[in-house]
């Protein structure tokens, strides 16, 4: 694993090594190349870091998306039993009678 590594030196290491080299942000010499999600789907905005490949922009949408559920919640709307899963009363009645 090569990690901020200059491009060259990751070269050079990679030819020199008989195990492949996996990068991440140490250029396109290595054998292999490590991409996080969340920078990839571009949910940070504060930091890029400059090996990144940005494919989306979804940090506004995330933030959209977390209000809601926060607002959601805090109005009652969730969770409720519209979103629970059920069992048939009989077999929870007859657990109840077994204890």
């Amino acid at each position: 694993m090569l990690e901020v590594v200059p491009t060259e030196l990751a070269g050079l290491i990679t030819r020199q090594l008989k195990i492949p080299t996996i990068g991440i942000g140490a250029g396109p010499d290595c054998d292999g190349e490590v991409q996080v999600c969340h920078d990839l789907l571009g949910e940070l905005t504060y930091f890029v870091p400059k090996h990144v490949k940005r494919c989306a922009t979804l940090a506004d949408t995330s933030q959209v998306a977390f209000t809601q559920y926060l607002e959601d919640v805090r109005q009652g709307l969730f969770l409720t039993k519209a979103h629970s899963i059920f069992m048939y009363e009989s077999v929870i009645a007859s657990l109840e009678t077994t204890q």
